[in-house]
């Protein structure tokens, strides 16, 4: 991770002087995940499991960002802070009976995002790339027969939207899809599992402009 600053770093002090104008600010704000409907099916051993997504919440995401801008385009890349939780409803099928349960899994990563847009009028549109790099998580999962977590290091997706610049304030309404199915990281008996949909999210930032 150190090393992807630095080269962020690097880039956008490069480019700092091609640009007219240039500008720091915070953000925050919410998104709402569209996860999977399909289940896994688990054969482990005596058991079959279902495992079905029941809720996945709302996220969080805050940290900072710059915007370069020059000749009516602009280039933004940020650093944001981002956690979500997601619900698991696991039914267990075995020769004592079936058993239902809900599980809670917590995961924070730091996002990337690297987006270039231009505006019309009062409306910027803006789209872009997006690295997602794992810092933790915390599951009610870890107790199940065979259960492990195996997190990518990094992933990836993209960004597309609109916002809107009012004084020193930055709204932006983002869509985001990723290239990696949902649940990949799960691991039950030493074979790995995913659903069969990639993640999508819905993203309301609010920013401000030092």
């Amino acid at each position: 991770m150190r090393q992807l600053l630095f080269i962020l770093t690097l880039t956008i002090l490069s480019l700092s002087d091609a640009f007219a104008q240039i500008e720091f600010g915070i953000k925050a704000g919410l998104s709402s995940y569209d996860l999977a409907n399909e289940g896994i099916i688990i054969n482990n051993g005596d058991q079959n499991i279902k495992w079905n997504i029941s809720n996945a919440g709302y996220g969080h995401h805050f940290g900072l960002y710059t915007r370069l801008s020059a000749l009516g385009l602009y280039l933004e890349p940020a650093l944001l802070f981002n956690s979500n939780k997601v619900s698991y409803d696991i039914t267990t099928y075995g020769e004592t009976g079936v058993f239902s349960i809900i599980k809670n899994e917590k995961y924070n990563t730091m996002d990337i995002p690297v987006l270039a847009g231009f505006k019309i009028g009062v409306l910027r549109f803006q789209g872009g790339v997006v690295g997602h790099l794992f810092i933790n998580s915390i599951s009610d999962a870890v107790d199940i027969k065979g259960y492990e977590q195996r997190f990518k290091t990094a992933t990836y997706g993209w960004q597309a939207g609109t916002g809107v610049d009012i004084w020193k304030l930055r709204l932006d309404l983002l869509f985001e899809g990723n290239f990696d199915n949902f649940g990949d990281h799960i691991t039950i008996g030493g074979h790995d599992y995913a659903f069969a949909e990639t993640p999508s999210r819905l993203m309301l930032t609010l920013g401000y402009k030092f």
